[in-house]
């Protein structure tokens, strides 16, 4: 029986690429993947005498961008469907929607930020990665790289039921892209404390993978994630999303928002 796949695109209305839409497309060339592709716009129309009719006019004008957008999507047989929706919160529209649409996979666009700017706003990135139900994936290119080596990361020494079934979630994912495509995957576990040093042969019956593929780093997990993910020169890193709420995230963020604006490659974040 064949289980279809919905993708979610996030459409950016303020660009003329769309890195995401572009990726979405190259992935939909299995039958069973659908696209629902999301736009959402807003513009003050305070001074406006008819709000009504100008709100509608420009939903109306970004929905034609969009049609003209997939038209080659659906010229070469790929289901889409799109959505335009007017709400000064785009991001939140977004989760709404992927939620609506019970979306299996989030695509968007992603671009480098400053440190300081992802600390001192809740950039769109973020609130997608802890909000929304399913895996988001960030794209940083239109083209994907002509190597699919994939490094997901995860960590067997913590034993919280939250972070056994985040790496649990990982490595399914992980294991799902070995079967399907032509892909390298490697597993990184970091640690902090040789106290707590993980236990290769535990990684290797977890992973389904060979050792050499295996690769246990001494240091915070962001730094080790990335350092590896350059040696690999990595297409994909997949990381689990643990704190997507409360104050650790508020303050602190978690391991993949860390990791994001230093990596040039696609990153897709897990939730648990």
């Amino acid at each position: 029986m064949t289980t279809t796949t919905n993708l979610f695109v996030v459409f950016d209305p303020t660009r003329e690429d769309q890195p995401a839409l572009e990726r979405a497309a190259s992935i939909a060339s299995e039958p069973e993947v659908k696209l629902h592709v999301f736009a959402c716009i807003f513009t003050d129309t305070a001074k406006s005498k008819d709000k009504s009719a100008e709100t509608s006019e420009c939903i109306s004008e970004q929905q034609a961008i969009l049609d003209l957008a997939v038209a080659p999507l659906i010229e070469r047989g790929i289901a889409v469907t799109t959505e335009v929706e007017w709400d000064k919160d785009w991001a939140q529209a977004a989760v709404r929607a992927s939620i609506k649409t019970t979306a299996d996979f989030v695509l968007k666009s992603s671009y480098r930020y400053s440190t300081g700017k992802r600390i001192l706003n809740r950039t769109s990135d973020w609130i997608l990665m802890r909000e929304c139900l399913c895996p988001v994936l960030l794209i940083k290119d239109s083209a994907p790289r002509k190597n699919t080596r994939v490094l997901s990361a995860i960590d067997i020494c913590a034993r919280k039921e939250s972070y056994e079934r985040l790496n649990q979630n990982v490595i399914e994912f992980s294991k799902q892209i070995l079967n399907k495509r032509d892909a390298e995957v490697h597993f990184i576990n970091a640690f902090q404390d040789f106290k707590g040093i993980p236990d290769r042969q535990e990684l290797i019956r977890n992973c389904g993978i060979d050792s050499d593929r295996i690769h246990i780093k001494l240091g915070d997990p962001d730094k080790v994630i990335v350092d590896q993910a350059r040696k690999l020169d990595a297409s994909l890193v997949v990381v689990g999303n643990s704190a997507r709420t409360g104050l650790s995230a508020a303050l602190m963020g978690n391991t993949v928002e860390k990791v994001l604006d230093k990596l040039d490659c696609d990153v897709l974040s897990v939730p648990a």
